[in-house]
């Protein structure tokens, strides 16, 4: 795979990076070892809007996953060590959550970044992992770059993979049709100094 292959005015994608067997395979850890402890946190504007409204976003540590999902964090970080040179020092642990989101007709996330309060780390990448087994329509997911708000069009089959850095600020529009799931990890380091 060569650079061009892959790589995206501001993010890095892979094409059918997993395969719906594999897909399947994830599902089958999310309803073994959901972590029903997790409370996903809302989201507002300024003005107190909704940020964010998706029909659910579950929760499974690490471990459960990391067999599955292994060569998909190798992949992140010879793509960092390679294009970024971020200090991702804090690998995965395995008490950590990793995000798996349903979406609905109307569901929507709006422009938005990730990051951490944390004193000492932050989030580095957010990588998104399209986990859809049936069709749907609208969910666009965008970044806004430089020219503006751009389109992925890289992240509409099941298995595709997006990695972006976490402060890009991006969205997903309103689903039209059926539903739209996918999984996400935050990949974390040392505070941007």
């Amino acid at each position: 795979m060569t650079h061009k292959d892959y790589f995206r005015y501001d993010y890095f994608y892979w094409k059918k990076f997993f395969t719906r067997k594999d897909i399947q395979k994830l599902y089958k850890v999310l309803k073994n070892h959901e972590n029903k402890g997790f409370n996903d946190h809302p989201a507002y504007t300024a003005t107190n809007k909704d940020l964010k409204n998706l029909k659910n976003v579950s929760a499974v540590q690490w471990v459960h996953l990391k067999e599955l999902l292994g060569k998909l964090n190798d992949t992140i970080v010879l793509t960092n060590r390679q294009e970024y040179g971020f200090n991702i020092d804090y690998p995965l642990l395995d008490f950590e959550n990793v995000l798996f989101n349903t979406y609905l007709k109307d569901n929507f996330y709006d422009w938005h970044k990730d990051g951490s309060n944390h004193a000492l780390h932050d989030i580095k990448f957010t990588v998104l992992i399209n986990t859809s087994l049936k069709k749907y329509s609208g969910g666009d997911f965008q970044i806004f770059t430089t020219g503006g708000a751009h389109t992925v069009p890289t992240f509409n089959d099941t298995g595709d993979v997006v990695m972006f850095k976490s402060d890009t600020p991006h969205r997903v529009l309103p689903v039209k049709q059926g539903e739209r799931n996918s999984i996400t990890l935050f990949i974390k380091g040392s505070k941007f100094v």
